[in-house]
């Protein structure tokens, strides 16, 4: 007899297991399908911007409208003001827990300073830049890309920044042979601060190098400097998708983080801030320079 109560109230332990672990496991599949939905309608509203972007530009061309100044300047709120006013989406494309027009914004568009940053346009019809006394080169057809000057050394770009804040520099480069080797530089010019970045770029295959430097005094004109340094005439080291943005960390980012690149643009691209960490997260895995303390970056992997 008390065999049998001992296997009643086992029989009976175990069923009230199982109903609190289904419990548990309803709970969690709730909180997975509330992120995950959460996150489709971040997509959903990201390819509703970027079509509305498409439709206003084919519809009014890509002059310089307010959208493309609001874009150029980092407006996010003009971007979507503009957008809405032509009803090209609706008032509510940016959701989530904080509206587009309050603080924290949802959305954030990262801008490249660099202009021509992949060195393919030399037909001369990027608009003209002028930084004091300098210009690029703006002349069709001569080998030479649009908004670069070439140097004795190398090539180089004047950019004018007018924000104070911390500033990313990142390129993709692959040296051809063991010696060969690329620099870098960013060297601040007005005021003359000297060299405010210098990066080495040596590896054989494809790797994404990046640097970061502080802007204090603005308007800052800087020279963007590419400077050939290998050790014999036969180097060669290839340069794609350098870009220059500033550093605008996500809510919540330790300090402790150091300032890191986002995805390469072009020009410039509206993202949703719920999905920076995950961006940053894909990104970095290959990122981390070697010798690094991969502590410092463990942030971004916690998504």
């Amino acid at each position: 007899m008390n065999k049998r109560n001992g296997y009643i109230l086992l029989g009976m332990l175990l069923f009230f297991t199982f109903i609190g672990l289904s419990s548990s496991i309803t709970v969690l599949e709730q909180d997975t399908r509330l992120k995950r939905f959460s996150e489709e309608d971040l997509r959903q509203n990201l390819g509703a911007i970027r079509r509305g972007i498409d439709l206003y530009r084919y519809k009014y061309g890509t002059g310089a409208t307010p959208l493309e100044t609001a874009l150029s300047t980092g407006n996010v709120e003009q971007v979507v003001a503009e957008l809405t006013s032509k009803n090209f989406v609706r008032s509510g494309v940016a959701t989530g827990t904080v509206p587009w027009h309050k603080t924290p914004r949802n959305w954030r568009i990262i801008n490249n300073y660099i202009k021509n940053p992949s060195f393919e346009i030399d037909d001369g019809s990027l608009p003209m830049v002028e930084v004091g006394t300098w210009r690029g080169n703006f002349t069709a057809g001569d080998g030479v890309p649009d908004c670069w000057a070439l140097s004795s050394t190398g090539a180089e770009q004047h950019i004018m920044l007018n924000d104070i804040a911390t500033y990313v520099i990142s390129f993709w480069a692959r040296a051809v042979t063991a010696t060969s080797r690329a620099r870098v530089r960013v060297w601040k010019i007005n005021p003359a601060d000297g060299l405010a970045c210098d990066l080495t770029a040596d590896e054989k295959g494809w790797k994404r190098y990046f640097g970061y430097f502080h802007v204090g005094t603005v308007p800052a004109a800087i020279r963007l400097e590419l400077v050939q340094a290998g050790t014999t005439s036969n180097d060669t080291v290839y340069i794609d998708g350098m870009m220059l943005e500033k550093w605008l960390p996500p809510p919540g980012t330790p300090a402790v983080v150091p300032p890191s690149p986002s995805a390469w643009t072009h020009d410039y691209t509206i993202t949703p801030l719920a999905t920076e960490s995950a961006q940053q997260q894909r990104l970095f895995k290959e990122m981390i320079p070697q010798g690094a303390n991969p502590a410092s970056f463990s942030w971004w992997f916690q998504w």
